[in-house]
């Protein structure tokens, strides 16, 4: 327990690229997949999180920051590259409600700089 705490006070992310992660698997644990995402020309790759509300969200990601074209599209966040200590600009918002309808996200919004998470 001590170890989950420390990770989850300093915020330091911590790269586990398992195929399946376990229910308790700690806050700031991160994967980066490289791949080319259909409907989206611009992404690159695509990371998953355990954010600080222990809950797992997702991001694409490309060379440059393109806002979402379209409501029912996604946005890309800029990414430096960097498989293990990643930096993703903008901050990232993870909207749980929209005009007082859930969205479906966790509700944190913060920052992803040089492998913390903040």
């Amino acid at each position: 327990m001590t170890e989950l705490k420390a990770s989850t006070e300093h915020g330091n992310m911590v790269r586990d690229p398992k195929d399946e992660w376990p229910e308790d698997e700690p806050v700031g644990s991160f994967d980066i997949t490289l791949s080319k995402i259909e409907g989206y020309p611009d992404a690159t790759a695509h990371i998953m999180f355990v954010c600080p509300n222990a809950k797992r969200c997702a991001v694409f990601l490309g060379p440059t920051h393109v806002p979402r074209p379209a409501d029912d599209k996604l946005n890309i966040w800029s990414w430096d590259g960097n498989m293990e200590r990643p930096t993703i600009t903008p901050s990232i918002n993870c909207i749980a409600e929209k005009d007082g309808k859930p969205t479906g996200g966790c509700g944190w919004h913060g920052f992803i700089t040089n492998g913390v998470i903040k």
